[in-house]
């Protein structure tokens, strides 16, 4: 199965960590949750390393349920696909209880600063006791006067890898570029929001301005 995204370069390492550290996190026939799952690529990865996982996947597209569905159809027994739309409250409440691990992979940006809150207040409530939530985003820049460096970091990974992650001229046209549903919050965002869930947090990898931060509920 291809990546359907492939949007920059280092995403195939950063996909590559996230599938690792779910796999060498959750025990055997563990469950999990996959916040947005499109159209399964991640929790194919998964599966291909972990076939003894149990997997719920939750989007809010039919078109990329069906997708998921057929992408993981020798993993039938074992995975559960959800029609869910994360930006209303109860929009998880379907998936139930008792995960050993939930993850989510370029979603968040989408939602509304209330609504990651909801989602990971909602996760953590479905964590097992020392159950693992992982986020794997965007993160916001706010600093005009860094953003040089930023500019020097995107240069260079373009230099390495051939492909550009992204650019803007100056900070305002990067604040610009930001649509009205690209809102990816702040590192310091997660810092709070997921010790007010209940989880303790730390930031796992950054490459660019995209991360992965990990969460873990108290055993």
């Amino acid at each position: 199965m291809d990546d359907p995204i492939q949007r920059h370069p280092t995403r195939t390492e950063q996909l590559d960590i996230l599938v690792r550290v779910l796999a060498d996190s959750v025990p055997d026939g563990g469950h999990v949750l996959d916040l947005g799952c499109g159209t399964g690529y991640i929790d194919w990865m998964l599966l291909q390393r972990r076939g003894d996982l149990r997997l719920t996947g939750m989007d809010f597209k039919p078109e990329s349920l069906a997708e998921a569905k057929a992408a993981l159809a020798d993993w039938t027994g074992q995975v559960t696909l959800l029609q869910a739309d994360l930006m209303q409250a109860d929009g998880m409440s379907a998936a139930g209880t008792g995960f050993d691990a939930a993850f989510t992979a370029l979603v968040f940006h989408d939602l509304d600063d209330a609504a990651k809150q909801a989602c990971i207040r909602a996760t953590a409530d479905r964590l097992k006791p020392g159950g693992v939530f992982l986020v794997y985003d965007r993160v916001r820049l706010t600093e005009a006067a860094c953003f040089p460096l930023q500019q020097a970091v995107w240069r260079r990974i373009e230099q390495e890898h051939g492909v550009a992650m992204r650019d803007a001229t100056d900070f305002d046209a990067y604040q610009a570029d930001l649509a009205s549903n690209n809102r990816p919050a702040t590192l310091q965002n997660y810092f709070d929001w997921m010790p007010a869930a209940g989880l303790s947090a730390q930031l796992l990898h950054l490459h660019g301005n995209v991360m992965l931060m990990g969460g873990v509920k108290p055993a």
